[in-house]
C-alpha cells in the first residue's frame, strides 16, 4: 500500500500538469516579431509580448498620416491569436477621421521550430474615427473602415 500511495499522487500530478504547460508552451510559440507582408507588398512589424502587450510599425505611415500603434493581444486557440492596436491619424494627411484607428489583427501560426511559430498569416480590419471619437466605444461610428489579409514571417535573431 506504501509503494501505490506516491504512485497515485504522482499520476495525480501528471494528469492535471499537462493543462498548465500547453497553456504557457502555446503562449511562448507565439510571443515574438512578425514581418507582414500584404499583397500589395505594404509592409508591417507586429510584435506580440509575453504578457498580452502589443506594438506595430508600418511603412506606409509617415506616407497616410498615422502613428505606430499600441494594444494587446491574446489567444484564440493552440495556434492562434488576435491583436487590437490603437493609433493616431494626423489631421493635415487624413480627410475622413483625424482621431484614432482601431485596428484587429486575426492571426493564423504555423511550422512550429524549437518550440516557435515561424510563419503566421492572417487578415486585419481597421475603423478609421473622427477627433474625439472613442474607437473603443460602441456607440461612436467610424469615419471609414478598411482591411487585407497578410502573410508573414518571424524576425528572429541569427
Amino acid at each position: 500500500m506504501k509503494t501505490l500511495l506516491p504512485a497515485a499522487v504522482m499520476a495525480a500530478s501528471l494528469a492535471t500538469a499537462p493543462a498548465a504547460l500547453a497553456a504557457t508552451g502555446e503562449s511562448t510559440a507565439i510571443d515574438g516579431t512578425y514581418l507582414l507582408v500584404q499583397a500589395n507588398d505594404s509592409q508591417r512589424v507586429l510584435a506580440l509580448n509575453p504578457g498580452g502587450a502589443a506594438s506595430l510599425i508600418s511603412q506606409g505611415q509617415q506616407v497616410r498620416g498615422y502613428t505606430s500603434g499600441l494594444g494587446s493581444w491574446t489567444m484564440t486557440g493552440p495556434d492562434s491569436a488576435r491583436a487590437t492596436i490603437i493609433d493616431f491619424n494626423a489631421p493635415e494627411n487624413t480627410a475622413d477621421g483625424n482621431g484614432a484607428s482601431q485596428i484587429v489583427f486575426d492571426l493564423s501560426f504555423s511550422d512550429a521550430n524549437d518550440g516557435q511559430f515561424q510563419n503566421v498569416t492572417g487578415h486585419f480590419s481597421g475603423q478609421v474615427f473622427a477627433r474625439g471619437q472613442n474607437p473603443l466605444s460602441a456607440d461612436d461610428q467610424p469615419a471609414r473602415t478598411f482591411g487585407t489579409r497578410f502573410d508573414g514571417m518571424r524576425i528572429g535573431v541569427n
